[in-house]
């Protein structure tokens, strides 16, 4: 008797289907895969789904409700600054915000666009840390 498994051309056409499907997935994961950048990397990264941590500068902050957007300045934790340009409608708690993750990318005019916020408020509550999304 021969127990030697035998594979047929189908089967091979499957295995590698399947392994084609899985790089295409890989790859597709790792484009839009967003990192965390400082001011110094988003300036030196293109793309357009970058994550900008910083602090607001509040004395910056300008709403042009007839353009539909904010702009402001953040500091990042390097100590860099950048003007934050985003488009939609401002948050509900804009003016309470102390910290924003700006998603976007670095514009032809310096600044950073961003179509998407997660903002950082201080809180009564001592174990609130949660962010909030504007969109």
């Amino acid at each position: 008797m021969n127990s030697k498994p035998r594979f047929g051309t189908g089967a091979i056409v499957t295995i590698v289907l399947c392994l084609l499907a899985i790089s295409g997935i890989v790859f597709a994961f790792l484009q839009n895969a967003s990192p965390y950048v400082t001011v110094a990397q988003a300036k030196a990264t293109s793309g357009d789904n970058l994550h900008l941590a910083g602090d607001i500068l509040k004395e910056t902050l300008k709403t042009d409700l007839a353009k539909g957007q904010i702009s402001f300045d953040i500091r990042d934790q390097d100590g860099d600054l950048v003007k934050v340009v985003y488009y939609g409608p401002p948050p509900a708690n804009m003016g309470e915000a102390t910290k924003v993750v700006a998603i976007g990318g670095m514009h032809e005019d310096g600044a950073f666009h961003s179509k998407k916020m997660l903002i950082k408020c201080p809180s009564k509550y001592e174990g609130d840390k949660g962010y909030e999304t504007a969109q």
